[in-house]
This record gives structure tokens, sequence and C-alpha cells, in this order.
């Protein structure tokens, strides 16, 4: 039982990050901060508890960067209409890579029966617009830190697209082969 719940504890923090990330949207701006803080780094610990304990598994690939998602789409939210600190263009270009992303991921995981791995840009993107995301709420200016933030949620983008669609390609060639 107990190694179990050890092993499990990973999909467990991601689970209470996407059912925990949609109260950023009504929490108090004093409190904002520090649960932000907390969602953020309960990403950054059942990534490292998965490796560490070696309990990565096909439910953690997706329950991870699904609570990402939200957890990130909630921050910007709040950014964007609760404090005025984001544009609003960020938000939707925001949600526009993460439809794309999961619909891609979707596809991929129905042709290759299994789930598409994290990437490092997707990472980098994930840790940099969370930092962004805490210094708005605690009442920093991030104008100039900002311009950063786009390039990186392009470059994880086209990341993710180049290796989706090389390993559709490579699928389809292999198939046709058959």
């Amino acid at each position: 039982m107990r190694s179990s719940l050890f092993h499990n504890l990973p999909n467990v923090l991601s689970s209470v990050r996407l059912i925990l990330s949609p109260l950023t949207l009504f929490l108090p701006e004093k409190v904002l901060p520090s649960f932000f803080f907390i969602l953020a780094v309960s990403d950054a610990l059942d990534g490292f508890l998965a490796r560490w304990l070696k309990a990565q598994t096909e439910l953690g690939k997706v329950l991870d960067p699904l609570a990402d998602k939200v957890m990130l789409l909630c921050g910007v939210m709040v950014c964007v209409y609760k404090l005025d600190a984001l544009p609003e263009w960020f938000l939707y270009l925001s949600v526009s890579r993460d439809l794309f992303l999961l619909l891609g991921a979707g596809l991929l995981t129905m042709k290759n029966r299994s789930v598409p791995s994290a990437r490092l840009w997707g990472k980098v993107y994930t840790f940099y617009l969370s930092f962004l995301i805490i210094l708005c709420l605690l009442g920093v200016s991030v104008e100039r830190l900002f311009w950063l933030a786009p390039i990186f949620l392009i470059t994880s983008w086209l990341d993710y697209s180049l290796v989706g669609l090389r390993r559709l390609k490579s699928q389809t060639f292999s198939s046709a082969l058959s």
C-alpha cells in the first residue's frame, strides 16, 4: 500500500494542481501569489518525483501537461482580466498554442498508442510563464521581461509541431511499407 501511494504521488500532485488551479480566478488578490507559487512548485515537484521514484506513467504524461495548461491559463487570465498586467492578445495566443498541442498530442496518441513526452522548450515556456505570473501577482511590472514569453511560446509551439509532423510522417511512411 505504501509503495503504491509513493508510486502514484506525482499523479496525485498533478491531479490536485488540475483541480485547484481554477481557484486562482476567484481567490482574493492578497493570497494569489502564495497560492500560485504552491501550484508552480507542485509542477516542478511532480516531475522530479516521477523521475526519482521511477513512477513515470502514461497517465502522468497526460495529467501533468493538462494540469500545467490549466494552471497557466488561469494565471494568465488573472493577469489579463483582474490585474491588467499582461496583454489580452497573449492570452489568445496561449490558448491557441495549447489547443493546437492538445489536438496534436491526441492525434499522435491515437496513431502511435503512446503519449508524446514533454519537450525542453515546453518546459522552458512553462517555467518562464509561471515566473512572470508570480511577478504579476506580486504587483511587479513585467513589461521589460514580458517579450521573452511570446518568443518561448512560439519556439515551443514550433518545436512540438516539427516533432509531431516528423512522427506522423514516419508513421505514415512505415504503415505504407507494411
